[in-house]
């Protein structure tokens, strides 16, 4: 029996290998590409990772500039900085293995072998442990908070397909605010419809539709970030942002407000002396008990080294398939004792299909449709939507779903919603080669 596991698992992991391999032979042939050309209209001056070229989105652009400037950029941004921006883009560009693997190289300790074994027996003194339906047992919470927060990584779009997914049953709740930290709080701002202008974030293909969703459902969406955060230190910035967050219930006191924020910022709890959190000061100033859900500890790859392991671990010992909070005597319990949350979000591990990410179907949302190229220099295939993609020019608008991994039939594997899209088909200097209408029954 143990022989035939030990075969099974050879085979995983030859198959895992596989499927890393091809993806990042696409990224080896960008970084071949890059190391002998320049990109047409390249700036080199640029200090700063850049979405936009000229006042159009370009999404290869950010991937140009940190892997042809590689050193220039680890300087600017720092190690952990610099793969954190690079993690970001691959996974904007629907790289999510390339990303995950990217993330991890940043991560500034190393876990030894002996605190790996004291984990392993952290994690197998649990005992008694029960899994919730994460969406389910959430939602039944919400009924009794006029304020629900919950967190995401940049680099983890994952994190944005579960706030989607709880948006339904929210609204259901009564909440009709959506506050998120990743919106534009600029004069130029457009929180009304899905644009660039919305937020940085926002043009990630599944941040984007987060936003879509929302606005389609009737949430109003609130930008709360603090735009002068550059000049302020950390608990400035996080005051400024639980101010605005509150500013909505003083001007509509039966408010109930769904807030989507980055890494620990919801906490409600001290994380350093010199640091007081969003959702602390959001506590403090209103008066209200806000529920706190931590994304970024338990997700795959965790945020920092020891939190891999501890994820790894865990999900080892417990099998999940959905997003789930562990339960103990029907009590929910936040299995990495960081006590900054209320609850803890344990997200599966991804089950990919062609190398996407399950979650991707957006909980049912969307489905699977493969696109044949018809180029053979083609490198990334976009879907828009039609209805957007008229009614301004292509560089203005977000993609709903983007991939440059090919299956092994030379297919690209998009998800998309019912309805009529223009897919997009560009090569390595993000050129147009040729478009295709499709419908999705």
């Amino acid at each position: 029996m143990r022989i035939l596991i030990a075969l099974l698992l050879s085979f995983l992991l030859i198959f895992l290998q596989a499927s890393f391999a091809q993806d990042n032979r696409q990224l080896q042939g960008l970084r071949e590409y890059l190391k002998a050309n320049r990109p047409p209209g390249y700036d080199s001056t640029l200090n700063y990772v850049n979405y936009i070229k000229g006042t159009d989105l370009h999404y290869l652009y950010p991937l140009y500039q940190l892997i042809r400037e590689e050193d220039r950029f680890k300087k600017i941004l720092s190690i952990p900085g610099y793969y954190d921006e690079l993690s970001q883009a691959l996974a904007c560009n629907g790289d999510y293995t390339s990303s995950l693997e990217y993330l991890q190289k940043g991560y500034d300790s190393v876990v030894d072998e002996v605190a790996r074994r004291q984990i392993n027996k952290v994690i197998q003194g649990f005992k008694n442990v029960q899994h919730a339906d994460a969406r389910r047992y959430i939602s039944f919470l919400a009924r009794n908070y006029q304020v629900v927060m919950i967190n995401e990584a940049h680099n983890k779009p994952q994190h944005r397909a579960f706030v989607l997914a709880l948006l339904d049953d929210m609204y259901k709740k009564g909440f009709r605010y959506l506050a998120m930290e990743m919106l534009n709080n600029y004069s130029n701002r457009s929180p009304d419809k899905l644009t660039p202008l919305t937020g940085h974030y926002c043009s990630e293909p599944v941040a984007g539709e987060l936003v879509r969703t929302a606005i389609d459902m009737g949430f109003r969406l609130v930008p709360y970030e603090d735009t002068a955060a550059d000049i302020h230190t950390a608990t400035q910035r996080d005051s400024i942002q639980a101010l605005n967050i509150y500013k909505i219930i003083l001007a509509d006191s039966t408010a109930r407000i769904l807030v989507l924020g980055g890494y620990a910022h919801i906490a409600e709890k001290n994380i350093s002396n010199d640091y007081i959190p969003m959702g602390m000061a959001f506590k403090k100033i209103s008066g209200i008990d806000p529920l706190t859900i931590d994304q970024v500890n338990m997700t795959e790859g965790s945020d920092f080294a020891y939190g891999k392991v501890f994820y790894d671990a865990y999900t080892q010992k417990f099998s999940l398939t959905s997003p789930s909070i562990a339960l103990i005597d029907e009590q929910p319990v936040d299995v990495t004792s960081s006590n900054l949350y209320d609850l803890c979000v344990i997200h599966p591990p991804t089950i990919y299909k062609d190398s996407r990410p399950g979650w991707l179907n957006l909980n049912g949302r969307r489905q699977p449709l493969y696109i044949k190229p018809s180029n053979k220099n083609t490198f990334l295939a976009q879907a828009y939507y039609q209805f957007e993609s008229f009614s301004a020019r292509p560089g203005q608008v977000i993609p709903a779903d983007q991939t440059y991994i090919p299956t092994s039939k030379g297919n690209y594997l998009l998800y998309l919603r019912r309805g009529k899209y223009i897919v997009v088909f560009r090569d390595m200097q993000y050129k147009t080669l040729n478009t295709l209408h499709v419908e999705v029954d």
